[in-house]
């Protein structure tokens, strides 16, 4: 038997099931945010992993997500040492602040996504 919290609630896609916690977003979010830039690109896959989910969350558009300027994009960018040096890590992590500063209390994927969740 598991517990749910009341501010988590559960999604299908597909015949798989998940689980929105919005309280461990939240969590998330506050730890990357407090983190030096130093700290940041060295958590950068678990970073990327949480924009990523959040994107699809909010249901962001390719445009704030992965055109040149958008965060994944960006994101991949300070992950690669190569392209590290071009890229203006205040910006970027100012970017994803003001993305993913808002997390929803519930996530409702058939609003979001009806052709993903069969409606």
């Amino acid at each position: 038997m598991s517990f749910m919290s009341p501010l988590q609630n559960k999604y299908k896609i597909g015949n798989k099931e998940y689980k929105y916690n919005p309280s461990l977003l939240r969590m998330h979010y506050e730890e990357f945010t407090d983190m030096s830039d130093v700290d940041f690109i060295q958590s950068i896959s678990r970073v990327l992993h949480f924009a990523c989910f959040m994107s699809f969350v909010k249901n962001l558009s390719h445009i704030d997500t992965l055109s040149d300027q958008g965060i994944i994009h960006e994101l991949v960018h300070i992950a690669n040492e190569n392209t590290r040096k071009y890229s203006n890590i205040k910006e970027i992590r100012e970017k994803f602040e003001d993305l993913f500063a808002d997390i929803p209390n519930k996530f409702d994927i058939d609003a979001k996504y009806p052709y993903i969740s069969g409606q």
